[in-house]
């Protein structure tokens, strides 16, 4: 197992009695020893078709990855500061099974790493799946729009997908409570909405917050408690003839805790070009203060008999170009699609020439890609997948143990760049 995995505990029981320079470099010396005789530094099922050792993170922002990673050290080392990661996608995240498993992996890999639930989006309200790991309710008539309608006239945010109501009685509640992992209650609320003479005002109705802050730049109004709660119910109020509506874009939950945050961001259908014209993209992401924002899209992209590899160029680097200006310090690390079918006959071809975009836009951009579609076993290897009920029968989305086992593969990435990070910082520097 990886250093961090065996030691962890019985080194945070003695990490008051030593230097953290001391710590580090002890670490370090047992990661040499051990992490590299080994082919994954976390245990895994192992499987033919899967290419373990192309499983890896290359990264071209190194400054970028080197601030990370020095925040997640002073997480596990000396439990102060906080990472922030924005994980931004399609139907392969709205359900949350890839991004939810691999949240937690990072926020149990250090002894007091549980930064916060992050965002979230009231799925359940929009009348569409919603992950598991939190419950939905709601009152009252809601309208939903979506960034991959073709003929929409809405303004949108990060999240690609909103709710409104006219209803003054209407109620959105939702309490967090994930079944595999407990501590998420929170002291702190951002809800995102529209702003405007015509926007009913927000506000908390099961606990009184001490004190709410609208941020009509950033697109938010953040609601703070004298108490930590798990659940919240969103209630409006009309203070004036003017206002007529409410657009609720989502909300973010935070403990105000050191840790790790990971919001997920997912629209069942959504492309590159799908959060291009969101209108508070750029600050609702500004808002959420990114250390690491991770781009999987390209699926419905590619999903198509005429792929127009330029148009698909232009999307990728114009989101990136979106994600420097909210974020220019932030790493950011592209993922690659998975192999899939279309129709769940034909193997998809053009996703091999998605990928080789996405990597080559990479190294241009000066950001870092993570090849999943030639770690997965590259063409074809989707019907290995399904042959061991890892992709579903569409062979185009996997099933719960299949991004269970994505979430494994790039954990194992980041542990290794991670560990490269001690290595080349604490060892070789002594």
């Amino acid at each position: 197992m990886f250093i961090f995995q065996n030691f962890m505990i019985m080194m945070n029981s003695i990490i008051n009695k030593i230097s953290v320079k001391v710590f580090i470099l002890f670490i370090s010396i047992i990661s040499i020893t051990t992490v590299y005789s080994q082919e994954d530094p976390y245990e895994i099922d192992k499987y033919e078709f899967v290419n373990y050792k192309l499983n890896k993170l290359i990264i071209y922002d190194t400054l970028a990855y080197d601030q990370l990673f020095d925040k997640f050290t002073q997480i596990g080392f000396q439990g102060k500061n906080k990472v922030s990661i924005v994980h931004i996608g399609d139907s392969h995240l709205q359900a949350d099974f890839l991004s939810g498993n691999f949240r937690r992996r990072l926020q149990t890999f250090f002894l007091g790493s549980m930064g916060g639930r992050g965002f979230v989006f009231p799925y359940k309200v929009a009348k569409t799946n919603n992950p598991i790991n939190y419950r939905v309710s709601s009152e009252g008539n809601w309208e939903s729009c979506r960034n991959v309608e073709k003929n929409r006239y809405c303004d949108l945010g990060l999240s690609g997908i909103s709710v409104t109501t006219r209803d003054t009685n209407a109620r959105i509640s939702i309490t967090i409570d994930d079944p595999k992992l407990a501590g998420y209650d929170f002291d702190q609320l951002m809800i995102f909405h529209e702003f405007g003479e015509q926007v009913y005002s927000p506000f908390i109705e099961n606990v009184a917050p001490r004190k709410v802050t609208p941020n009509e730049e950033l697109g938010y109004t953040l609601f703070e408690f004298n108490e930590n709660i798990s659940s919240v119910s969103l209630r409006l109020r009309r203070i004036d003839s003017l206002q007529k509506e409410f657009k609720l874009f989502g909300f973010n939950f935070d403990s105000g805790d050191p840790g790790i945050i990971y919001h997920t961001i997912g629209v069942n259908g959504a492309q590159f070009e799908s959060y291009l014209g969101c209108k508070y993209f750029t600050p609702h992401l500004t808002a959420l203060n990114p250390d690491w924002v991770i781009i999987s899209l390209g699926t419905n992209d590619t999903y198509t008999n005429v792929f127009d590899s330029v148009k698909f160029k232009n999307d990728v680097e114009a989101l990136i170009a979106s994600v420097k200006k909210a974020a220019p310090k932030s790493a950011i690390l592209l993922t690659t699609p998975g192999d899939h079918k279309i129709k769940s006959v034909v193997i998809n071809a053009n996703v091999e020439l998605a990928s080789e975009i996405l990597k080559s836009i990479s190294q241009k951009e000066g950001v870092s890609y993570w090849d999943f579609y030639s770690i997965m076993g590259g063409k074809g290897s989707v019907d290995y997948w399904r042959y061991y009920l890892m992709a579903h029968t569409d062979y185009l989305h996997f099933t719960q143990k299949g991004y269970v086992y994505q979430s494994q593969l790039l954990f194992n990435a980041f542990l290794r760049a991670y560990d490269n990070y001690l290595t080349q910082h604490f060892l070789l520097k002594k």
